[in-house]
């Protein structure tokens, strides 16, 4: 049977997170339930949960879908997952349809560490003690918008194309956006395909804080790719924004570019159609790292090499959003409050940008 990719996360090391992310938890003795969108439906799932940064084994003691579908694997309610690696279930029969909720939830009666972990997945997950599996959830619990081993949920559906991965930092991943109603660019995207008879996928794999050149938070975007991007079997086109916090982190404006043509090459030569877009404006920024002499030229230079190039298309992400009197600056409307993250009105300007055609 072939399984295809309903829901899509790309997790990182929790024990690299700058201090002004929303920091990981552990959990002990605890029932933890979280919830996710998915792309496609079925007759049957599997889940992939994953320990790629732990330093020690990640055991649950019990899996639970949906408030009570257990979901063993190999044969057995408990899993052990062992450092650096993940950990796929067996098939479980659910029936799921394409944009419903997925609860996902596991009991921890030991010790858990987070062993990967998106900080800012708007939505809203929960922590209850003891062994709550089947049950439903408390107003007592403890809740959190981090995304705790989740890093993939399978069906059994064939694969529709077009699938697309949308590969970036917080503005792809969303940060700024509502938490719990779905208003990421990709969120957006996936309702205008929908709308316009299109039968395709768009996965989130975006990660607050990420690079492309070095190190701030979660493996770099080339480090990545095979996992995210090319270890997608179904994928047709991947839409690659990244350069910001390269950018905010002194990076020059050639070395930005020659990494956001690298990926691009390396998804056409495994058969995927890349899409590039523009760095967004950063003039406004609050957020000290954007701000200070040379950097709006950087962005500027980056804009204008990934639009002057005719070997793939563009989405113009930086139009989409610039203030109509200044476009070194966000839109007031479409402005989340820290002058570079887009709010729900800005994400859904991005999802506009994209053409459509590029998936007929």
């Amino acid at each position: 049977m072939a399984w295809s990719t309903a829901h899509l996360a790309a997790l990182g090391d929790p024990d690299v997170v700058p201090p002004f992310m929303p920091q990981p938890c552990s959990f002990s003795g605890r029932t933890v339930r979280q919830t996710v969108r998915l792309r496609r439906g079925g007759g049957a799932v599997r889940l992939v949960l994953s320990n790629e940064f732990g330093r020690a084994p990640l055991v649950f003691d019990g899996v639970a879908l949906d408030g009570g579908v257990r979901v063993p694997r190999r044969g057995v309610d408990r899993w052990e997952i062992p450092p650096g690696e993940t950990a796929t279930s067996d098939p479980v029969p659910l029936a799921t349809t394409a944009g419903g909720e997925l609860e996902v939830s596991c009991f921890v009666s030991g010790h858990a560490q987070p062993g990967a972990y998106l900080h800012s997945a708007q939505r809203t997950g929960a922590a209850e003690p003891g062994n709550r599996l089947g049950e439903q959830g408390s107003s007592s619990a403890e809740t959190f918008t981090s995304l705790y081993w989740i890093t993939r949920v399978l069906t059994d559906e064939p694969a529709a194309e077009p699938v697309l991965i949308t590969l970036g930092d917080s503005v792809t991943r969303g940060d700024g956006t509502s938490d719990d109603r779905d208003q990421r660019y990709p969120d957006h995207l996936q309702r205008r395909l929908l709308a316009a008879g299109i039968r395709g996928v768009v996965l989130n794999a975006g990660i607050g804080g990420n690079r492309l050149l070095g190190p701030l938070f979660g493996p770099t975007m080339a480090d990545r790719f095979d996992r995210d991007v090319l270890g997608v079997p179904e994928a047709t086109h991947v839409l690659i924004a990244g350069g910001l916090n390269d950018l905010g982190m002194g990076a020059g404006a050639d070395d930005i570019l020659d990494a956001l043509f690298t990926l691009a090459h390396r998804a056409r030569q495994h058969g995927l159609q890349p899409v590039l877009g523009t760095l967004t404006p950063i003039g406004g920024s609050r957020l000290e790292m954007f701000r200070g002499d040379g950097k709006e030229e950087v962005r500027r230079a980056v804009n204008r090499g990934i639009t002057s190039r005719r070997d793939w298309p563009v989405a113009d992400f930086a139009a989409a959003l610039a203030a109509p009197d200044d476009p070194a600056r966000l839109a007031p409307a479409f402005d989340s409050g820290d002058g570079v993250h887009p709010n729900d009105a800005g994400a859904r300007a991005l999802a506009e940008a994209v053409d459509l055609a590029l998936f007929r």
